[in-house]
């Protein structure tokens, strides 16, 4: 992947700040002087995803938290790194940017739905140039409420086997939930491709409704 700065200028100040107060200020400036070499190695090494790929971010995000965990020479344990992980997204102004979105709304109840809409149209048109990628599936029938999709494959997963450093999905996939929920939503999930499922599955609905159908 093509290096781009700005994820780690934005995101190490606050893995830092995190992991200085959970583990202390030695561990917390090894994990960032370390991670800045670790990031630019794991981008190098990364698929490139493609210019103008919408879900590309999620891959710079996961990235910069794994250079960070490497920097640390693993001293964190992934479920202590998911802490971090829950720290930065609830920080601000992240926390304010997401609460933008409001997913009991009718504005913004399928937001999510939409969004893989126009990913999945971005693939279609650059899947021979860029085939590693998130293949993405709807069902218009499965749910009536919210929005409802699955992945069948995901760059994420299959570069951190290849890397070594599949441990760590667990706590990625787990921002999926940090993330809904400052959105004011809700993520019913029942499988992920990390933990050996064939696909990863989305039900978002807003957490104002009871008994999501």
């Amino acid at each position: 992947m093509k290096y781009v700065g700005i994820y780690w200028a934005f995101f190490a100040p606050k893995i830092k700040k995190s992991i200085k107060k959970r583990f202390g200020k030695d561990l917390a400036v090894k994990s960032i002087v370390n991670g800045k070499a670790e990031y630019r190695r794991l981008l190098a090494e990364a698929d490139e995803l493609g210019k103008g790929n919408p879900m590309a971010m999620n891959a710079y995000f996961a990235y910069v938290f794994a250079a960070a965990w490497l920097g640390s020479e693993r001293k964190i344990t992934p479920d202590e790194m998911a802490l971090v992980m829950t720290d930065v997204l609830t920080s601000q102004p992240l926390k304010f940017y997401f609460g933008l979105t409001d997913l009991n709304s009718p504005k913004d109840e399928k937001k999510w739905e939409r969004d893989m809409k126009k990913y999945k149209a971005w693939y279609e048109k650059n899947k021979e140039s860029f085939p590693v990628n998130w293949v993405v599936n709807f069902d218009e029938n499965a749910r009536k409420q919210g929005s409802y999709y699955y992945f069948t494959r995901c760059p994420i997963c299959e570069f951190c086997a290849r890397a070594g450093i599949s441990e760590l999905m667990p706590a990625l996939c787990s921002t999926d939930k940090i993330m809904f929920k400052l959105q004011h939503g809700k993520l019913y999930r029942e499988h992920t491709i990390a933990s050996g499922g064939a696909v990863c599955d989305y039900w978002i609905v807003g957490d104002k409704v009871d008994k999501p159908r």
